[in-house]
């Protein structure tokens, strides 16, 4: 014995244009189907009516089953002082619709019992049912027509589709299921152009003796559509030359949602507009179809887009006020030009002023061939530090290149810096002056991934650079350093796992040789909480934190809700800077805390204690800090 659902269209549209679209949309938020029945319970649900509701009690369908069946029930609509005369008559009803919500999830050797009881207050009613076995999918039969497969960076969409789709060899019969993958074909079709895709054949057939359902799809996408004209709207800031170069794709390309929505991403991140619209065109006057079409480089039909741009103001001005137990209080300015001329070149000026640090920096930034992933920065800037270990002085020139590349083995998308900076630093340290010129050179690689940038509770950082000097170009001394940081944020029970390190080491002959500011310091806020700002590192003869060629730096911290805003945190911290391997010492310090999430973003107090030598004290330190944590 066998049951067919067939649904059968011949040369007919999947969906027209908009609707497609719209189903697409629809899709993107629908939640997977289940695949596997879940364990029986026995659930009595009081459904809201009057002041005594009847009691439905459903016994024998596991969770899945005993939602899709309390569902279909329109028995619960019945008045409380129905009699059995009139629940009576309603079994039929209810045995359908038990048996349409149970065959919904393949269970079509349902038994069921039921058991109407009139009384008062209300009537109620005992449900129990023997799902048997439920149908299984046999091996679908998905035959998609001759097509070139999307070029993307995840493979063939229709491919990934069906190695996804819950519709596979063995799973339960969900006819949701079944009905979400047609709808998820035409969805890829339309993210990728194929607009004129058409189902050729659709049928689901149930065979009851061998208990398993067939899929049989034919699916036709038809021709690919093409990128046509994309009209860029014009405006006085920039040319329209200049803004093209934002473009992921060329005209005559295969047209991609996706792309539209990196051309989307590229001039939202370009920080030169307010607002952007990327809408492609796709229902045209017969007219401009004809002439798109004879423009096509492949003979395809095309679609055009439209992108409308409204710029920022030229310039910008802001200023921010903050405070760390490291550097005190601290007054940010800035200033930007986003349009010093109409190919996108920008000016920008800030300036970071604490009682520990002085940093103004004036930077001009010229767009390159590819303006969303390169750049090339020609910046001067002053550095002032004076801190309980050190004083200095350092003025910079330099050029740098910024790209986004590959990392190897770490994927796409690393923010990556080449610069070369030459700079002129006047330093004290335990009353001995320095003075030093160096041109350093380096490469640099960042990338951060977290699910919200504020406040995360998943996510992770790294940074890693390569840098060094010659003393045949324009340096005193040759050295060579490599540094490398990370962090990372999981969720673990009701709170956060923080786990922060950093480690970097400088050859070179003695760290005398180094000035103060290429040397390596801990201690404070970021590194080792209980211990003062940069009082931490390697020491002379004399017992004076001098600075080390090598630095390494842990923490573990643990972070939990106590109230909504409020967090209570645990931390452990170790680290220390050092002259030599052999010298390799780490201090160490716990301690606990309390976050505010604030509206501007975390606020955080540590109350941290370092344990010092056998010969000092140990004592607390409170730190403030704000600021994202990744």
């Amino acid at each position: 014995m066998s049951t067919h659902f067939t649904n059968k269209m011949s040369r007919r549209p999947a969906l027209s244009t908009r609707a497609a679209l719209f189903t697409c949309a629809l899709l993107l938020g629908m939640p997977a189907g289940h695949t596997q029945p879940l364990p029986a319970v026995e659930r009595t649900v009081v459904e809201p009516t009057a002041a005594q509701p009847p009691t439905i009690t459903i016994s024998g369908a596991d969770r899945l089953l005993d939602e899709n069946l309390r569902a279909h029930l329109s028995i619960a609509s019945e008045p409380c002082s129905a009699e059995q005369r009139r629940l009576n008559r309603l079994r039929p009803n209810v045995t359908r619709d038990v048996e349409r919500a149970a065959q919904a999830l393949g269970y079509y050797r349902l038994t069921q019992r039921l058991e109407f009881t009139a009384g008062s207050p209300c009537w109620s009613l005992d449900i129990a049912v023997t799902p048997g076995e439920p149908v299984r999918f046999a091996a679908p039969q998905v035959n998609i027509a001759s097509y070139q497969p999307p070029a993307t960076l995840l493979g063939d969409p229709f491919a990934r589709l069906l190695a996804e789709s819950p519709v596979r060899e063995g799973a339960q019969l969900i006819h949701s299921n079944y009905e979400d993958l047609k709808s998820s074909l035409s969805a890829v079709a339309v993210e990728y152009g194929y607009f004129a895709a058409r189902f050729n054949r659709s049928e689901l057939a149930v065979d009851l003796q061998r208990n398993v359902a067939e899929v049989a799809i034919d699916f036709d996408p038809g021709v690919r559509y093409q990128f046509g004209t994309v009209n860029i709207s014009p405006i006085d800031e920039l040319s329209s030359r200049f803004i093209s170069r934002y473009l992921p794709f060329a005209e005559g390309s295969p047209y991609s949602s996706e792309m539209l929505i990196a051309l989307r991403e590229n001039l939202n991140g370009s920080q030169y507009f307010s607002q952007v619209a990327v809408t492609p065109q796709l229902s045209m006057n017969p007219a401009e179809a004809d002439r798109q079409q004879s423009g096509s480089q492949r003979g395809g039909r095309v679609v055009p887009v439209t992108v409308e741009l409204t710029p920022r103001p030229r310039q910008s001005w802001s200023a921010g006020l903050g405070v760390t137990t490291d550097i005190g209080p601290r007054l940010t300015l800035t200033y930007q030009d986003r349009y010093i001329n109409r190919s996108g070149h920008r000016l920008s000026a800030d300036a970071a002023l604490s009682p520990v640090r002085q940093e103004p920096n004036l930077t001009y930034v010229i767009p390159l061939r590819d303006p969303a992933t390169e750049s090339l920065s020609i910046s001067t800037g002053y550095l002032g530090q004076q801190t309980n270990a050190f004083t200095s002085d350092t003025y910079r020139v330099g050029v740098s290149y910024r790209s986004t590349v590959d990392a190897w083995l770490l994927g796409n998308e690393w923010l990556q810096n080449i610069y070369t900076n030459f700079q002129r630093e006047n330093s004290e340290i335990n009353d001995l002056r320095e003075q030093s010129n160096l041109t350093i050179s380096g490469i640099n690689w960042s990338r951060t991934q977290s699910d919200d940038p504020i406040f995360p509770t998943r996510g992770w950082r790294l940074f890693g650079q390569v840098s060094g000097a010659s003393n045949a170009f324009l340096s005193d001394l040759s050295f060579l350093q490599v540094y490398g940081s990370g962090k990372i944020i999981h969720p673990i029970g009701p709170g956060r796992l923080l786990l922060r390190a950093e480690a970097a080491t400088t050859i070179v002959d003695a760290v005398g040789e180094l000035p103060v500011t290429i040397r390596f310091f801990t201690g404070g806020d970021q590194t080792v909480r209980g211990y003062q700002f940069n009082s931490l590192g390697a020491l002379n003869e004399l017992g004076e934190v001098i600075g080390g060629k090598h630095l390494l730096t842990g923490s573990a911290e643990y972070d939990f809700e106590v109230r909504p805003g409020w967090k209570l945190a645990v931390f452990y911290d170790v680290g220390n800077s050092f002259a030599d391997f052999a010298d390799f010492a780490l201090h160490k310090a716990f301690g606990v805390g309390v976050r505010w999430m604030s509206p501007i973003g975390p606020i955080r107090a540590d109350l941290g204690m370092g344990f010092r030598s056998s010969t000092e004290k140990d004592s607390f330190r409170l730190h403030i800090t704000m600021g994202p944590d990744l």
